[in-house]
C-alpha cells in the first residue's frame, strides 16, 4: 500500500491549459513593454484610431446616398429657408443649361439623363467680427452651436463631397491656405479678372449673382471649387473621376453664365 501512495504522490501533475505556460518573468516583460509603449505613444494610437474611425463613417456613409449630379454648399451668416435654397438650386440648373446651350449634352449631366439635380445645404456660421456685432446689439447668438456648425463646415472640407462653395470672406481667408480648393488654371484653364486670388471669387461680382436665391447671399461671398479630396481619391466609389469633373463643369458654368438683357 505505501508504494502506491508514493507512487501517487510522485506523479507529476497534469495542465489542463492549452499551450504553453507563460513564465512570471516573461509576463512582466511584455507587461513592461505595454505600458511603455502606452506611456510614449498613447495619444498618438488614440488619434490615429480616430482617424480612421472617421475616415469608415464618412466613407460608409457617402457611399450609401443618392446620386446627384453635383453638391453645392453655403458656409456664412445667412439663415436659408426652404424657399430660398430650392431656389438656389432652380437658378444653378438654368444657369447650367443656358452656358451649356440646352440640356443635352451638358457635361454637368454626370448622370446622363438630361437633367442637373442638385444636392444643396448650408451652414450658418458667424464670423467672429459678426458675432461681437450681434452681441453688442443685443441680436440672438448661441455660441455652442456657431462653434459646431463651423465643425461641421470642417468636415465637409475635409470629405470634398461638397465640390461647389459658396464661403463668408472671412472664413474663406481662414481656410484658403489648407490646399483644399481647386486653382483657376485646373477650373477654367485661366484667371479671371475680378477674382481675389488663384482660388476664388466674390459672388457679387458674378451675373449669377442677381439670380433667385444667389442674390439672398452677402455681397461678401466667396464662390470657390474643392479640389479633389483625400476620401474620394481613396474610395472611388464615393465619388469617382467623372462624377467630380461634372460639377467642375457646373462650377464653370456658374462663373462664366452672362445673363441676357
Amino acid at each position: 500500500m505505501s508504494e502506491n501512495k508514493e507512487d501517487k504522490l510522485s506523479a507529476p501533475e497534469i495542465s489542463m491549459a492549452s499551450g504553453p505556460r507563460v513564465d512570471g518573468k516573461e509576463k512582466d516583460a511584455a507587461d513592461r513593454a505595454f505600458e511603455n509603449y502606452w506611456y510614449h505613444y498613447k495619444w498618438h494610437t488614440i488619434a490615429g484610431a480616430a482617424i480612421v474611425i472617421f475616415l469608415i463613417i464618412c466613407i460608409a456613409q457617402l457611399a450609401g446616398r443618392s446620386t446627384w449630379d453635383a453638391h453645392i454648399l453655403y458656409t456664412g451668416p445667412m439663415l436659408l429657408d426652404r424657399e430660398s435654397c430650392e431656389a438656389i438650386t432652380e437658378s444653378a440648373q438654368k444657369a447650367s443649361e443656358a452656358v451649356n446651350g440646352g440640356s443635352t449634352g451638358n457635361p454637368a449631366d454626370y448622370s446622363g439623363d438630361g437633367l442637373i439635380t442638385l444636392d444643396f445645404n448650408h451652414y450658418v456660421y458667424v464670423p467672429t467680427s459678426l458675432a461681437q456685432e450681434y452681441k453688442d446689439n443685443d441680436i440672438y447668438f448661441n455660441g455652442q452651436d456657431n462653434l459646431n456648425e463651423r465643425g461641421n463646415f470642417t468636415n465637409a472640407i475635409m470629405i470634398g463631397e461638397y465640390v461647389i462653395l459658396m464661403i463668408d470672406r472671412s472664413l474663406y481667408e481662414e481656410t484658403v491656405d489648407s490646399g483644399a480648393f481647386l486653382k483657376w488654371e485646373d477650373s477654367l484653364g485661366y484667371v479671371p479678372e475680378n477674382a481675389i486670388d488663384d482660388y476664388g471669387i466674390l459672388l457679387a461680382d458674378l451675373p449669377i449673382s442677381v439670380m433667385n436665391g444667389f442674390r439672398n447671399l452677402p455681397e461678401d461671398t466667396v464662390l470657390c471649387c474643392r479640389g479633389r479630396s483625400y476620401v474620394n481619391q481613396i474610395n472611388k466609389k464615393v465619388q469617382n473621376e467623372e462624377q467630380y469633373q461634372a460639377q467642375v463643369a457646373l462650377f464653370r458654368q456658374l462663373v462664366t453664365y452672362e445673363r441676357n438683357g
